[in-house]
């Protein structure tokens, strides 16, 4: 499936980022209309951003070459931050006569400001691959930003779908000597020595609290991401730490994502996917990404 190359969803424009500041609080954020992208959360007193920036990430697309598939097109515009993933995760996929692109429309699409306050701001955009309105909510706290993500089933029928959260972490919080922690026990993900390359994927089963926490003791930040896992019940960390040379990462890239899902990456379903809306009813479920230094 191509993308037109010429499409506005993808025209970077810096000066249409919604900027949160929470009064008297440890952070600030941007986000970006493009996908509902959360695109920095800084932390005010290190001046450390936690996501991810690609060195791409303000690039004008307007008026480029399309590539080939959505997968490609994805890799090629990906700016780093926090996404939302759906309906559809994953390889690009025909369904039922519907094509749906590499990781689901929401995050291609550019969403509508529909609220704004100095620490919140609310997005939403109607998708045509499935008859969903989507509804997207941040609010920014004292060292935490509170993401509430609503599925609005607009048709008379049930909608079944996908979802991942795809936050991407950057510099501040990877060192060879960080930790990631999931519901409180470490799990095995490592981090190279400066120099060194690694990259890796593991999908996890997550229990009871939601919550993957990441700690770095040379700048002494962590993030702390928690959700509902009735909603959420299984968690990836995917990792690129300059490993790959080629595209679409030319050894310039360092992230790790941490990210809650409705299923297994791997495990690709029947139709969309495990979670359904009824008729003319909402889903809603919120995480919440804490910030901070210890």
């Amino acid at each position: 499936m191509q993308f037109p190359a010429t499409s506005d969803a993808h025209h970077t424009n810096l000066s249409s980022y919604t900027h949160l500041s929470a009064p008297d609080g440890q952070l600030f954020a941007d986000v970006d209309p493009r996908g509902a992208r959360l695109a920095s959360l800084v932390h005010r007193n290190s001046g450390h951003d936690a996501l991810l920036h690609t060195d791409w990430e303000n690039e004008d697309w307007s008026g480029a070459f399309a590539s080939a598939n959505s997968s490609a097109e994805w890799h090629r515009r990906y700016p780093g931050g926090w996404h939302v993933l759906a309906p559809h995760v994953g390889e690009s996929r025909a369904l039922g006569g519907v094509e749906h692109p590499f990781h689901g429309e929401a995050a291609w699409r550019p969403w509508r400001l529909t609220n704004v306050t100095e620490s919140s701001c609310t997005f939403e955009v109607v998708l045509r691959t499935v008859p969903l309105l989507l509804r997207r909510e941040f609010i920014l706290a004292e060292d935490a930003v509170l993401v509430t993500q609503h599925f609005v089933n607009l048709s008379m029928l049930a909608v079944s779908f996908s979802w991942t959260e795809h936050p991407a972490f950057g510099d501040a919080l990877i060192d060879e000597k960080s930790e990631v922690t999931l519901g409180g026990k470490r799990v095995d993900i490592r981090f190279p020595p400066r120099g060194e390359a690694r990259s890796g994927f593991a999908t996890f089963e997550a229990a009871g609290v939601g919550a993957f926490a990441i700690r770095n003791p040379r700048t002494r930040l962590e993030a702390v991401l928690e959700w509902d896992t009735e909603v959420l019940p299984f968690a990836s960390a995917w990792q690129e730490h300059n490993r790959s040379q080629g595209f679409p990462w030319w050894g310039t890239t360092n992230t790790i994502a941490l990210e809650p899902a409705s299923r297994q990456y791997e495990a690709v379903p029947v139709g969309l996917g495990p979670l359904t809306v009824e008729p003319r009813s909402t889903l809603s479920s919120s995480l919440k990404l804490s910030f901070r230094s210890f």
